[in-house]
């Protein structure tokens, strides 16, 4: 069972970060206040098929995360069918601008993004398109929407590949992956990424009945001549990084890796 020692995690709620017409997106800031050097940043991006949810589904990782010397923030993104891409990955990344320019003590050369399902597209695309200037948000100019690793749990990584059986990709994209390929392969990770990519982990159920397995198969093979990636089944099923049987494997997996790749300070002890 993970456990960490007592810290002086603060959290504030509801931060405003990106106002989007009549929208004021916000986000929530986890940090050990203790804690004074320069920081490494996790963005932490949810799932919910582009559809549903707000932020607060990472609220253990974050904690977790803070009291390992992190400042983590958790946004909200804007949602289809309202909203199509690229509203959401432009949220995720004037999330990380934010954390450059905004965040106090925030070291902007170690920032990362870890993402579960569509949120692990969101989160490994931003990685992906960084800086871009078709995908990037007006706010923050001169901010980089880089950082120097992606985590992504259970992720739609293609949106042509597999079936789309309640509609979710066809209602983010404005049409279906076959109406719209030139949106698909934009919004699909596995075709975007090239040598400018950060290292990436990937974690996935092997028993994942909502999002085949097999998406993170085909990004690790993608990844493979480009960056540095691991890529690893965990024995549940879609929500695994959140169940009790295995958080404590998904979280060391993760911290291990972050703190390799952002050179992060030794740990507080498990």
């Amino acid at each position: 069972m993970s456990s960490h020692t007592a810290t002086t995690v603060t959290v504030r709620r509801g931060e405003p970060f990106h106002e989007v017409g009549d929208e004021r997106l916000r986000l929530d800031v986890y940090e050990d206040t203790d804690t004074t050097a320069p920081k490494p940043a996790v963005v932490l991006v949810r799932g919910g098929g582009f559809t549903v949810g707000d932020k607060g589904e990472f609220a253990r990782h974050a904690i977790d995360l803070a009291t390992d010397g992190y400042l983590v923030v958790e946004p909200q993104y804007r949602l289809a069918p309202e909203h199509t891409f690229p509203a959401a990955l432009v949220d995720v990344k004037a999330a990380i601008e934010w954390c450059r320019a905004e965040a106090d003590g925030v070291d902007a050369r170690r920032i990362a993004a870890v993402g579960h399902s569509a949120g692990a597209n969101l989160a490994v695309l931003a990685a992906a398109t960084a800086d871009d200037p078709a995908l990037e948000p007006e706010l923050y100019p001169g901010a980089s929407s880089a950082v120097a690793a992606a985590v992504g749990y259970a992720g739609i990584y293609d949106l042509r590949l597999g079936a789309d059986p309640d509609g979710r990709r066809s209602a983010y994209l404005g049409g279906s992956p076959e109406d719209l390929p030139d949106a698909a392969d934009l919004a699909s990770p596995v075709s975007q990424a090239d040598t400018s990519m950060p290292p990436t982990l990937l974690l996935h159920g092997e028993a994942d009945t909502v999002v085949e397995p097999r998406q993170s198969a085909v990004l690790a093979e993608a990844l493979e001549p480009l960056t540095t990636v691991e890529h690893r089944g965990v024995a549940g099923g879609h929500g695994f990084p959140f169940a009790g049987a295995h958080y404590d494997e998904t979280y060391e997996r993760t911290a291990d890796f972050l703190s390799q790749h952002l050179h992060t300070p030794d740990r507080h002890p498990a």
